[in-house]
């Protein structure tokens, strides 16, 4: 069933947010004539609206034939028939759709057929630039980068930690690279030793997601956090101890594990246990087996991904 939003913030009215959520739905595929929609009931408890506010927005749907209210039995996606079928107004879209992107592509100066050549290459993952990136950072941080941009892209990644960036084996790799990979927290060291080598530097931007599935964890349950070495970003201390444990009423704690007496506490206090990769398979020897551990594989964001898919597709 589909799940409606509202933004209270932006300036369209309840009913233009639902009715372009619909017809989004519909474009998509997502949902077909006679699917069940919501109750009045269910929508307005869903959104935090007035149930008469919901009954209104649903009344004048029903009125331009989207959806049908059937007394008893809730909501549904009208039946459209001949022109007006929703069919046709999903074939009619993509059909708009390819038009758009056509000439956009046109407007660019990207002839048809390489167009076609990288439209394939976008969706199949071929014949893309082969990468070669060097991720300089704290030890765990830099290898748990590494490995995620070896599964995300299939990129040749070196993990080289900031203590070993004057060793022989780390100038051969960075020799190799084309490009220098770090957070913002060591940007301006990784910067000037990038320019050593002549190579450009792209920044890691983590993802947001991992930070805000751990704060709504720690509001209700006792969370710990247990992690190689306290220096890395996605524990840092000074984000959890500073931002988000005030948040909480709730026992809150970040460990690195060879930190015993207080790793042998977390295991019997805390109700879920964040582990990091690299602390992953001690932590689960340890823990007993109704022990909740979770863990991350996607610690960096869509934006700094999607940034290096360009440089893969498109060169630099």
């Amino acid at each position: 069933m589909i799940k409606f939003n509202l933004d209270k913030e932006v300036g369209l009215t309840f009913y233009d947010q639902i009715k372009g959520q619909l017809l989004s739905a519909i474009y998509c595929g997502k949902i077909k004539e006679g699917d069940r929609l919501p109750s009045i009931r269910e929508l307005a408890e869903a959104l935090n609206i007035n149930y008469k506010t919901a009954r209104k927005v649903y009344l004048r749907l029903a009125g331009e034939n989207y959806i049908e209210i059937v007394k008893g039995s809730g909501a549904f996606l009208q039946k459209g028939s001949g022109e007006n079928s929703y069919e046709q107004m999903r074939r009619r879209a993509i059909f708009r759709l390819m038009g758009e992107v056509s000439q956009k592509a046109q407007d660019l100066g990207v002839p048809p057929r390489k167009f076609l050549e990288l439209l394939e290459s976008y969706f199949s993952g071929t014949h893309l630039n082969k990468l070669n990136l060097a991720v300089v950072d704290h030890e765990e941080e830099a290898f748990i980068f590494s490995r995620e941009l070896k599964l995300r892209l299939g990129a040749d990644v070196a993990s080289v930690s900031l203590n070993q960036i004057q060793t022989n084996g780390a100038n051969e790799l960075f020799q190799k690279s084309d490009y220098f990979l770090t957070t913002s927290w060591h940007m301006k060291e990784v910067r000037q030793l990038a320019e050593e080598y002549g190579k450009q530097v792209v920044e890691i931007k983590p993802s947001h997601e991992i930070y805000t599935e751990i704060l709504e964890a720690a509001r209700d349950r006792k969370v710990a956090i247990v992690i190689q070495d306290e220096q890395t970003m996605h524990a840092s201390w000074e984000i959890f101890m500073n931002i988000y444990h005030p948040s909480t009423e709730k026992q809150f704690w970040i460990a690195p594990i060879n930190r015993e007496e207080l790793i042998e506490k977390i295991i019997e206090e805390a109700e879920l246990i964040f582990v990091s990769p690299m602390c992953w398979d001690e932590m689960r020897k340890r823990a007993p087996a109704e022990k909740e551990l979770k863990t991350f594989e996607n610690f960096i964001s869509q934006e700094t991904i999607d940034y290096l898919k360009e440089l893969q597709l498109l060169g630099s």
